[in-house]
């Protein structure tokens, strides 16, 4: 009995020893298939289409410059440096995006930005190991533009330098980069005026208006609004658009931007307040009226 014992003995020792011994945590390991993409690029939102606002230039050659980042995805960061090589991707993403929705006659479609307008000096984006990100500059002339155009770049991943270690996703690898023209007085305003005739007007022929309206960059120093309460649609610019020009002392210029009769403006864009202050005459059927009246730039929502 003595000798059972004995051999039993180291059997249990060896089973709590066994059961003593700690598990591997699994977040101490990769859960993912490592893999590369470019940030905006998820086909499953809006094939992809990420817009970026860009100031109009000054001059013709000065250009605009945004980011294209490439990103890796994983439980862990990478542990070695890897670069990805980039490529344009044609006209193809474009035109795919236009057909799923901007489909109407009346929509304004998305054409591909010619090269002669931009450029993307380094197509290969470096990520170092530990990091998450790498950036590459896209450069766009915008000085000559059209306002009421939609311009786009389109970009793919085309290679990475360690495929065995990481892979390309796929429906991650292509961008189409929207641009979104500004200037510095472009934005949502709100408006307080009242227009009548200019001569002879009885107390019946003023009307007062409060309402919403969007400046629309039209070059550096230029924007667009829609006359008194037009629908602001870009069917509209031809018969109803109004430019206003900031000059250096802020001083306005007013013009018409297709065929409304403007005979005088005036006025001064406050750049503290952000208020427009203006005067403008116009035409209609004969008869001349004037508006009278302020915008003020709408309080940004935090």
């Amino acid at each position: 009995m003595k000798k059972l014992k004995f051999i039993i003995f180291p059997l249990m020792l060896t089973a709590i020893l066994s059961g003593c011994k700690k598990e591997s945590n699994p977040l101490d390991h990769e859960q993912y298939i490592k893999q590369v993409y470019i940030v905006g690029s998820n086909k499953s939102n809006n094939e992809g289409l990420s817009i970026v606002k860009l100031p109009y230039s000054k001059t013709a050659d000065q250009e605009q410059v945004t980011n294209v980042s490439v990103a890796t995805g994983g439980s862990e960061n990478i542990d070695r440096d890897i670069s990805v090589s980039l490529t344009e991707a044609g006209t193809d993403p474009i035109t795919r995006y236009n057909f799923l929705y901007l489909f109407r006659n009346e929509d304004i479609k998305y054409q591909k930005l010619n090269n002669s307008f931009y450029s993307m000096p380094s197509k290969t984006v470096g990520i170092k190991a530990g990091e998450v990100y790498g950036t590459t500059a896209l450069r766009v002339k915008t000085a000559t533009l059209h306002p009421d155009s939609l311009y786009a770049v389109t970009v793919k991943i085309a290679s990475v330098s360690d495929p065995n270690y990481i892979s390309i996703r796929k429906a991650d690898s292509v961008l189409i980069v929207g641009l979104s023209l500004i200037n510095d007085y472009s934005d949502v305003y709100q408006a307080q005026g009242k227009y009548y005739k200019l001569v002879n007007a009885l107390p019946a022929d003023t009307v007062t208006l409060s309402l919403t309206r969007t400046l629309k960059a039209i070059d550096y120093s230029t924007v667009r609004f829609y006359h008194l309460s037009t629908e602001e649609n870009v069917t509209n610019a031809a018969a109803n658009g109004i430019k206003i020009r900031v000059n250096d002392d802020n001083s306005l210029t007013i013009t018409p931007w297709g065929n409304l009769v403007i005979t005088a403006g005036s006025g001064i864009y406050n750049p503290i307040s952000k208020i427009f202050t203006l005067t403008y005459n116009y035409t209609v059927s004969g008869i001349t009226y004037q508006f009278k009246g302020t915008f003020k730039r709408s309080a940004k929502v935090t």
